[in-house]
């Protein structure tokens, strides 16, 4: 291909971009687009800015609740109920789309003893008909503004103040706050409700109602639970203040009932489904972030194609992994040192090769261990706290001895290799 020839076509794909960028661009100016999704998916497994993967995050490091479960078919084929534990329905989402039968099925489940926590804008009617007198009166009128304050009601951290602000594409922006009618929650029956959180006009966004055996935790602003909240170190303070007023137990997610599946048939849809069926194309051309993608792909595509489609130089032949000797070097060293007879120089080794499994394995690190992190360390591995203190008390009792006998560290030796076993 001739220079001319190449001149040209540069020539002409800049034209042609300059030409896209006028059509697509026109009438953007008053807009501003961002790459991150802003939807308010409320998705635990939803990194972007309105998923709750960090609030997930939370409740597996939060030290109240175990390994929880993800419900992601209907409530009453999923939600499990072990008498032996208090079992926690959860849900964080603009709305939660609970149909008739389940409401009535997670009530039995409440009254059974266990707990629900919701945190939405939008709470199932037939759930809120069950327990209130008049369901249309739960909030009060909704609060239009950017920021908003909150506070608890427990005498220990009453004076706590949390500021929040409503971030939308970068922005922030103004947005309804909404808050529960105090006046809605005359429940009778001998079920009693209790406020526990407020704005700093002490009106209502979380509460406790006790129903038959079980509780009900009800909070009014799910925008707290979102990534995008909990990535600042007031919203996660938040949040972990939320959890506590909870009881101990093992947490069911409901992921299933943050989409509606009410299925229905009209004359334009036979298929029903509530949903509108649209293409890739369509849906590309919509969300101008991914239209500018894919044509800056297309150009370089076919700039790859013209120019460097033929290869330039020979194959560069791959270059082989260095070997990682790391842990040969410590079992030689180690085997020095029982050769040696320096057990106390073997013991501190074998106590920095535990503490590097655990930093490389959990990512907690610490230079001398303590209640905390050995409790952390529990948690993430699944052993239990008294076999991980029992390992590093040997240390530490070993480490002060002057003669260290070889049965006691064939002792510290299982201990160890006993933990690697049953780790997680």
């Amino acid at each position: 291909m001739s220079k001319t020839a190449k001149i040209g076509i540069i020539a002409g794909v800049i034209i042609v971009f300059v030409v896209l960028l006028y059509y697509f661009g026109r009438g953007s100016a008053e807009e501003t687009y961002v790459t991150d999704d802003w939807t308010e998916t409320y998705d635990p497994s939803d990194k972007g800015p309105y998923g709750t993967y960090v609030m997930k995050e939370l409740l597996d490091t939060v030290g109240l609740f175990g390994n929880f479960l993800e419900l992601n078919e209907d409530l009453k084929e999923t939600l499990e109920d072990n008498p032996e534990v208090n079992d926690i329905y959860f849900f964080i989402g603009a709305e939660n789309y609970l149909d008739d039968s389940s409401c009535m099925y997670l009530l039995d489940f409440v009254n059974a003893g266990n707990t629900v926590f919701m945190s939405s804008r939008y709470f199932p009617y037939d759930l809120l008909d069950e327990i209130l007198y008049d369901p249309d009166d739960v909030f009060e009128e909704a609060v239009w503004d950017s920021a908003q304050y909150f506070k608890f009601l427990h005498p220990q951290i009453a004076n706590g103040r949390y500021e929040y602000n409503y971030v939308y594409n970068n922005k922030v922006e103004e947005k309804f706050w909404y808050y529960f009618n105090p006046e809605a929650f005359d429940l009778g029956w001998g079920d009693t409700v209790v406020a526990l959180g407020t704005n700093t006009k002490d009106q209502w966004n979380y509460i406790r109602i006790e129903y038959g055996g079980g509780l009900i935790y009800l909070h009014s602003t799910p925008y707290l639970f979102t990534n995008i909240s909990l990535m600042r170190r007031e919203g996660f303070r938040y949040a972990e203040k939320v959890l506590e007023h909870i009881p101990p137990g093992r947490v069911q997610w409901d992921r299933y009932n943050l989409t509606s599946h009410y299925e229905y048939n009209d004359g334009d849809n036979e298929g029903g489904g509530g949903e509108e069926r649209r293409s890739m194309l369509e849906f590309i051309l919509k969300n101008p972030p991914l239209l500018w993608g894919s044509i800056l792909l297309i150009i370089g595509a076919i700039l790859y194609a013209l120019f460097k489609g033929k290869r330039m130089q020979k194959i560069v032949p791959a270059a082989e992994l260095k070997e990682n000797t790391s842990l040969r070097y410590i079992n030689t060293l180690a085997s020095l040192y029982m050769q040696e007879r320096k057990h106390n120089k073997l013991i501190r080794l074998k106590e920095k090769t535990f503490l590097n499994f655990i930093a490389d394995h959990y990512y907690i690190s610490c230079k001398e261990p303590d209640a905390k992190f050995i409790e952390k360390v529990a948690i993430k591995s699944q052993v239990s706290k008294e076999e991980i203190t029992d390992i590093f008390d040997r240390f530490r009792k070993l480490e002060r001895m002057g003669q260290v006998t070889d049965e006691q560290l064939i002792v510290l030796h299982k201990k160890i290799e006993n933990f690697y076993k049953k780790c997680r």
